[in-house]
């Protein structure tokens, strides 16, 4: 019996039973935030220029992005920054693992989630043509 007690404590102590912690702050709403902003140069869809302003993109944000390019995408892509000027303000990094993640692509959207629990900046690109830039 004092087994069983003691093997309860341990469990409730390490809290078994419990609803689990909430690891990060996610956005109120499961609805992407549309964004129809960006430009198309060559066939390539960008969200912003490398030095202007990133969109921003805390932990668990997701984006529709309308691309504008009239027909799905061969390629895409998206880079991450702590500074919300790009290379202007810091520097970007090509996304890893689930800091960005592809949640559906079209022939007129791009949705991305950020998958972390990290506040990021971001840019994306998206082309119908073979290289990627």
């Amino acid at each position: 019996m004092a087994r069983r007690l003691i093997l309860a404590a341990l469990l409730f102590a390490t809290g078994c039973g419990s609803p689990p912690p909430t690891i990060c702050k996610r956005p109120l709403t499961d609805e992407p935030v549309p964004f129809k902003e960006g430009t198309i140069e060559d066939g390539v869809y960008m969200t912003s220029d490398w030095d202007g302003a990133l969109l921003p993109f805390p932990g668990g944000t997701y984006y529709e992005l309308h691309h504008g390019l009239g027909e799905r995408p061969r390629w895409w892509t998206c880079w991450v920054s702590f500074a919300p000027n790009g290379v202007a303000s810091g520097s970007v990094a090509q996304a890893a693992g689930n800091e960005v993640e592809l949640k559906a692509i079209d022939g007129e959207t791009l949705t991305v989630m950020n998958g972390t629990c990290v506040d990021f900046w971001l840019l994306c690109s998206a082309g119908v043509g073979d290289v990627t830039p």
